[in-house]
């Protein structure tokens, strides 16, 4: 398939893309809806790209050999943000006796995960110098699963063993369709419960985490004690904050895919919109509050909601954590009704990287070196891909989140991290799906789960006409 066709095909199938999470960094999440021309001109790109199907088996992933060069001095790599990228440069340059815009460089393609989910394939293709790129989860796997945007690892001469001190959901969620190891993450996006501690106390008689999570230890727990905040408060507070926050917590350890042989999964959908209409209709959630809001900030410090599910990206000095209300160290968090992960990032090669021995340092720095990563984890509050790293921080309690009143996050999200499976539970098309899911759900909240079910799927095949539904 020729390039710019490869590029077209691909711009089709993210073009419903949004950012729901940004864990390299923080974001917003935004849903935009397609026009009919939009819709019409997204068929012809469907029908283009088809002509070349055989082709582009022929061409993109065959798993053969590549070896890239090592005559450049500059190490550039692009992403939509370097809010994580920043403090990685801080460190790796201290170590190296580098000088960052000088011997590394951040090259900006978008300005959102999600928009960079379109963008990229683009700017990829420009002929600009880019060695490696950071992908999101949500649509990691449009890029790893084509040739003329990703190269192997092994083509920097890392193998995959490499990563055997790794969290296993992150090595599968970065290995392409013929089984070659195509990102590395320096990061297990591993999620807990949030909650604020003096409401807790005040109106559930809770005084500890550990009293906490035997609480709210599966979905039984989580119900019940909604049920009792919202006796103790008059319904005047939520259980957690946002459907998006609950969707996440549920979803991602399910372990189903939302696209199975190029049909929609609606079951956990559907499943999850009975779960939602129920928590909503009983107070437990505001279903009016959307994801990343001024509203979803603001009741976190007003303490009209309990709870938060949160990332390890959402816990640092200046993160979600902080602008919810965790300033005051009334917070703690705990693993919560099951075991999820949300977002995390991955460092991918370009095939133009002139930079290989560079780019391979780089990522073993941050994705296999344990000493490293532990200082990293330290240095920046991330929960990093190495169950040495983790454990040592752990053991030593040479962690303490001042955010949540001096607690370690790290203690608790290295439980969450071990009970994380994927299963092939991703597809390349997560992010459309979701975003599209979310905003049905929100949009028509009042109406019946099959009215809910319906508008999802008609929008969803339109923005993505290769898919079918059940």
């Amino acid at each position: 398939m020729s390039t710019m066709k490869r590029t077209l095909a691909l711009l089709a199938t993210l073009a419903m893309a949004s950012t729901a999470f940004v864990a390299c960094g923080g974001g917003t999440e935004s849903t935009e809806s397609k026009t009919e021309d939009s819709k019409v001109e997204d068929s012809k790109v469907e029908e283009e790209s088809k002509d070349d199907t055989a082709e582009s088996k022929d061409d993109e992933n065959t798993g053969a050999e590549v070896s890239l060069p090592s005559d450049d001095a500059v190490l550039s790599i692009v992403c939509w943000t370097d809010a994580d990228l920043k403090n990685m440069f801080k460190n790796y340059c201290a170590d190296k006796g580098l000088t960052e815009g000088t011997d590394i460089v951040w090259v900006q393609s978008g300005t959102s995960g999600g928009e960079a989910a379109t963008e990229y394939a683009t700017f990829l293709n420009s002929g600009a110098d880019v060695d490696l790129f950071v992908a999101e989860a949500g649509w990691i796997l449009n890029y790893i699963n084509d040739s003329s945007f990703a190269a192997p690892l092994s083509a920097l001469g890392i193998t995959a063993d490499e990563f055997s001190d790794c969290y296993d959901y992150t090595v599968a969620i970065g290995t392409n369709e013929a089984g070659d190891l195509m990102g590395a993450s320096w990061q297990a996006a591993a999620g807990g419960f949030a909650y604020r501690t003096d409401l807790a106390k005040e109106h559930l008689g809770i005084e500890t985490p550990e009293a906490m999570q035997d609480a709210i230890k599966d979905w039984a727990g989580f119900e019940a004690t909604a049920e009792k905040l919202k006796t103790a408060t008059d319904g005047k507070v939520t259980m957690t904050a946002t459907l998006g926050g609950l969707w996440q917590c549920f979803s991602t350890a399910t372990n189903s895919a939302w696209v199975d042989g190029g049909v929609i999964n609606q079951a956990t959908a559907k499943e999850f919109v009975a779960m939602a209409k129920k928590y909503g209709d009983a107070g437990y959630v505001n279903p009016a509050i959307g994801q990343w809001t001024p509203d979803w900030t603001n009741i976190g410090n007003d303490g009209s909601t309990l709870g938060y599910f949160y990332s390890t990206w959402c816990l640092a000095a200046g993160a979600q954590l902080e602008q919810n209300g965790g300033t005051a160290g009334n917070w703690n968090i705990v693993v919560g009704p099951q075991e999820y992960f949300w977002g995390g990032s991955w460092l991918c090669v370009s095939p133009n990287c002139n930079t290989a021995d560079k780019a391979a340092e780089f990522i073993r720095y941050f994705t296999t070196d344990a000493a490293a990563m532990e200082k990293y984890a330290l240095s920046s509050g991330d929960f990093v891909n190495n169950k040495t790293a983790m454990n040592n921080i752990v053991s030593a309690g040479s962690n303490s989140n001042a955010l949540l009143g001096g607690q370690d996050q790290f203690a608790v999200l290295t439980e969450v991290a071990a009970g994380i499976k994927m299963n092939d539970s991703i597809s390349a098309y997560d992010q459309s799906l979701k975003d599209t899911f979310l905003k049905s759900l929100q949009d028509n909240f009042d109406k019946s789960e099959d009215e809910i079910m319906a508008d999802f799927v008609e929008k969803a095949l339109a923005a993505n006409p290769d898919l079918k539904a059940e």
